[in-house]
Formats: C-alpha cells, structure tokens, sequence
C-alpha cells in the first residue's frame, strides 16, 4: 500500500501513519503557520491551504486542500521514509529520537516564505514570531478561505518600510527584512539549485539577515533545494552532539544529517527528553 493517495483534485489519503504524524511535523520547527482544529491542523503555505484531520475510524489520515498535486508534494510522499529511518537507525543512540518522531516528514516548503520567516525567527521565540508571520500575512497577503491569509509574495512587500516591520514586532530584523526583500527579486533559483552545498551556502549568506544556520534551515527546508544531508546547528543540536558521543557523527557526515537533526530537535525541544 502507498503512503499516501491523491483521490482528487482536493483530496488526499494517507495510510502509513508511520510515515506521516502530523502533530510531530507540525512541532518539528520546520513550519509555522498551521492552527489547531479538531482532530488535525489548518495548514498554510504561501497561498496554498489545508486541513489534516485524522480519522481514528479508519486509521488513516484526510487531507483536505485547495491543491492535491502541491500538497502531495509538499509532503514527499514519494519519500519512503521508512528506508531512511533504518539507516539512521544504525546509531543506537538516535532509535528514542527516531521512535519519538517517528512520522516526521522534511517538507518542500516556498522559497521567499523559508527565507523571510528564519530571518524573522533568528533569536526569537516560537510564540512571537510565529504570531509576527501571520500579522504580516494579514497585512500583506491575499484573503483565503477560513478567514486565513496567504504569505505575502515579494510584489506585495516591496513598498513595506522598516517601521512597518517594526510595528509587526519584528525588532532590529526589521531593516534585514527590506534589505533582503530587495535582493531576493535578483536571485535565481534555478541557479542556486545546481550549486554545490558549500556553494549554495555561501550564495544564501549574501542575503542581508542570513547567516550560515538560517543558510543551512533554508537548504534543508525549501522544496527548490531539499539538502537532506545539511543538519542546520543550534544550541539544541550543539546540546545533541555532547550527549550522543561519537554517534554525533551522524548529525554531521551523514546522507541523512537533515531528517536526523528533525528527530533529535524534537526530542530534545518539544518533548524535553534527554538522549
């Protein structure tokens, strides 16, 4: 059985919940503006929406949406994960991590959306920031359904101001944020995309606001590029690396580093566990 099913042009099953847990992913500091509703999540992803609801009655999950074909993607459902998790799993010290997080997913989200929102939480906390990106939505991006709104594109914030950042609670980032607007209308994805990892990291650091682990997030975490094997490094992999001796290796060097690091970060920051 596949992990998951287009039915229709808004409708999406998935079937191995071993693959896909969404309140994992939705924890997994790799996505930000979903909203609880029962038995699931609303998600939005630049002007794309969705609702993920559970249904116990069949064990499987129901993924409403404006886009089957964009979600279907977003998700990598064509990723067997389960393959991923028995390499990983060669290093005793990840299989808690691994067990714990069992259904998280790397998702493909949007370029411009990855780049503003980690420069927008660098040294922030998930609550405020999180509620900064959906004022700027409602600011500046399109109406939805649900009430909601999309994340701006670039046309709609090349006129916002560092005052008007500043009012969304976006602090000193504020002037970062309308310099790194203005340089990313000159990038060319297609470009970066067939950089090399060092090289691609370099070229994202160019980018007023980005440094080499907001860099490494947007490697990882953007569909144009989804570099499975960058472990973005912050204080709570730094705090991974010491607890897990020479199995750190694998936060480092491995093919997998990436979806390795998503483990180990929600292990160790959602559910407060120790290795």
């Amino acid at each position: 059985m596949p992990i998951a099913k287009i039915i229709d042009d808004n409708t999406i099953e998935v079937y191995d919940l071993t693959q896909f847990d969404v309140d994992a992913i939705m924890h997994s500091g790799q996505v930000f503006r979903y909203f609880a509703i029962e038995n699931g999540y609303q998600l939005i992803v630049g002007n794309h929406f969705a609702d993920i609801v559970q249904d116990k009655n069949d064990n499987k999950i129901i993924i409403k949406c404006d886009n089957s074909t964009y979600f279907y993607n977003y998700f990598d459902f064509d990723t067997d994960y389960n393959a991923i998790k028995n390499s990983l799993s060669e290093y005793k010290k990840m299989i808690p991590a691994i067990k714990a997080g069992d259904g998280i997913r790397i998702l493909k989200g949007e370029f411009v959306e990855m780049v503003l929102s980690f420069i927008i939480s660098a040294n922030n906390n998930i609550k405020r920031f999180t509620k900064t990106l959906n004022l700027l939505a409602e600011r500046y991006g399109d109406k939805l359904a649900y009430g909601k709104y999309a994340f701006p594109a670039l046309k709609q914030l090349k006129n916002v101001t560092e005052a008007d950042f500043k009012e969304l609670g976006c602090g000193y980032r504020s002037v970062y944020l309308v310099k790194a607007i203005e340089q990313l209308k000159n990038i060319n994805i297609e470009q970066l995309k067939k950089l090399s990892n060092k090289e691609l990291q370099k070229a994202l650091c160019q980018i007023t606001g980005i440094g080499p682990k907001v860099a490494n997030c947007v490697m990882l975490f953007c569909g144009d590029f989804n570099r499975l094997d960058i472990a973005p490094q912050d204080t709570w992999i730094n705090k991974a690396l010491e607890q897990l001796g020479d199995d750190g290796e694998v936060l480092l060097n491995h093919k997998y580093a990436g979806i390795a690091q998503q483990y180990i970060f929600y292990f160790l920051q959602y559910l407060r566990k120790e290795i």
